[in-house]
């Protein structure tokens, strides 16, 4: 494959991730976006074929030398623009994950206190008085 033909490919797969990326980046600034599967799932196969792209273009050093100028020009712009957006969804991506700890945290916090002190046995057999987490039912209804 030539250097023109393999960068007209990884532009077009570039401009879908980037795609992909602003879209999972809107669905992740709404709660519970049912949505969000299938763009994930969107997201990691054009990942897979870019680490493959990625992989056949380190087996051609002479790939970027061979690019007709305004060619690597536009792919050098395309890669900036999805860095960009690469790390825009890391932080949407680590804000979820932290929001979501923050909330099992607090469901914890409240089972433990809603079962105050109850009787349990102790390692010699006796009762003795401690705290345990009550049971915890959450419901998925949207």
């Amino acid at each position: 494959m030539n250097a023109t033909v393999r960068a007209d490919t990884m532009i077009d797969l570039l401009e879908d991730l980037i795609a992909v990326l602003e879209r999972e980046n809107v669905l992740l600034d709404r709660p519970r976006a049912k949505e969000l599967e299938p763009v994930v799932e969107e997201k990691l196969a054009l990942f897979r074929l870019y680490d493959e792209e990625l992989n056949a273009l380190a087996q051609d050093p002479d790939f970027a030398a061979a690019l007709p100028e305004d060619v690597h020009a536009r792919l050098t712009k395309l890669a900036e623009t999805f860095e960009e957006t690469m790390c825009k969804n890391r932080r949407r991506l680590e804000l979820m994950v932290r929001s979501s700890r923050h909330i099992v945290n607090r469901i914890v916090e409240a089972a433990t206190e809603a079962t105050g002190q109850t009787p349990r046995y102790g390692r010699g057999g006796t009762v003795a008085e401690s705290r345990a987490a009550a049971p915890v039912v959450t419901n998925q209804k949207v």
